[in-house]
């Protein structure tokens, strides 16, 4: 995982390593994951999502955005300070 953080929003990078070993960790798995080995790609700023990749394309239809919300949740938790603008919509609702 990378993490790009600026004081307005942030980018995240997921290998498909990270969200393979994310969708299958012990006591928290994902098994019927839509990122799974996937490559991920996202930006938010203080509105939000703005751009979203997986495998280097648009999104597809088919993701499950509640699945995407907790992974990037997960993924941030110790990364993103509790007073940045876009804590609370990528991680503290999940809280």
């Amino acid at each position: 995982m990378r993490v790009q953080i600026f004081p307005t929003g942030f980018n995240i990078w997921l290998s498909a390593g990270d969200t393979y070993d994310w969708a299958h960790k012990p006591g928290g798995a994902w098994p019927c994951s839509t990122f799974n080995d996937r490559r991920v790609f996202a930006q938010f700023d203080t509105n939000g999502l703005c751009d979203l990749t997986v495998n280097g394309r648009d999104a597809p239809d088919d993701i499950d955005g509640n699945e995407f919300s907790v992974m990037v949740a997960d993924f941030l938790r110790d990364k993103l300070h509790t007073n940045h603008p876009c804590y609370f919509v990528a991680v503290g609702q999940f809280d």
